[in-house]
């Protein structure tokens, strides 16, 4: 227990069913106390003593009619926790919630001289999952394996070339950066995430182009590079650099298009 922590016992009446309304993270501090529950008015952000979420959930099923919790209360830290589970209305509305995730949002400094990024990110079904945190680096001083990086200081991201760019940009220019981060806590959210890691590294972009747009692309990449292989005009217009004057050809092109009806004869439209 820190100096700036209070240690107390905190006694709430229950009976066999109804929940507590505290839920705490995988290190033991309640970051949620929901409202109208036997918790609201009673818990705030504490740490407790008990071994980890699922003994917590176990002791509470045999605690009726009382639940009596030994907690550390540490306000200063309480404020810290309060300030990184709250999420902007403005960011928040890029989140999709999935249950047995929960949602921070964190902030990474960086101080010339000081721990490197140490990051290291891949993206998997247009989300940016973070895949290494190298110990001692900035990254673990915040994120997990696993992390997934919903947006950087307000941008979205679905791409990890795109992440990647925000991030530094943003260190260099401020100093640091914030993101909106979600993370697995249930078990099959955990093994969803590890599948995620594991998948093939060398997947395409988070949005792929269709056929056919990869198709007209090419296209388009033949026509410039004819286009680059032919002399260049100095001017608009097609204004030459031996002549130096604009000329403009009276030559007539025609280009025969498609129609919804292929194959009939065009009608006219009325004027």
């Amino acid at each position: 227990m820190g100096e700036s922590g209070k240690e107390l016992v905190i006694e709430i009446q229950m009976e066999e069913g109804e929940p507590l309304g505290a839920t705490p993270n995988d290190k033991m501090f309640i970051v949620k106390v929901q409202a109208g529950t036997l918790s609201e008015g009673k818990l705030k952000v504490n740490n407790t003593t008990i071994r980890d979420t699922n003994h917590f959930f176990q002791l509470l099923r045999f605690a009726p009619p009382v639940a009596r919790l030994q907690v550390v209360r540490d306000e200063k830290r309480a404020e810290e926790l309060e300030a990184k589970v709250h999420i902007p209305a403005e960011r928040s509305k890029y989140i999709q919630r999935r249950d047995g995730f929960v949602y921070n949002m964190v902030k990474i400094e960086w101080k010339p001289g000081g721990p490197k990024l140490g990051l290291g990110i891949k993206h998997y079904q247009n989300r940016v999952l973070v895949s290494r945190c190298d110990a001692g680096s900035l990254a673990a001083q915040q994120l997990q394996i696993g992390d997934h990086i919903i947006d950087i200081d307000g941008k979205p991201v679905t791409d990890k070339d795109v992440a990647r760019d925000f991030l530094l940009k943003s260190l260099q220019a401020q100093g640091f950066v914030t993101c909106v981060v979600e993370r697995p806590e249930s078990y099959e959210a955990k093994h969803w995430t590890q599948q995620a890691l594991a998948a093939n590294a060398q997947q395409p972009p988070s949005v792929a182009m269709n056929s056919d747009v990869r198709d007209i692309a090419a296209r388009e990449r033949n026509k410039m590079k004819e286009r680059n292989a032919q002399p260049k005009k100095s001017g608009i217009l097609g204004r030459t650099q031996k002549s130096g004057r604009v000329q403009i050809g009276d030559k007539v092109c025609e280009y025969v298009i498609a129609s919804d009806n292929e194959g009939k004869n065009l009608r006219s439209v009325r004027k």
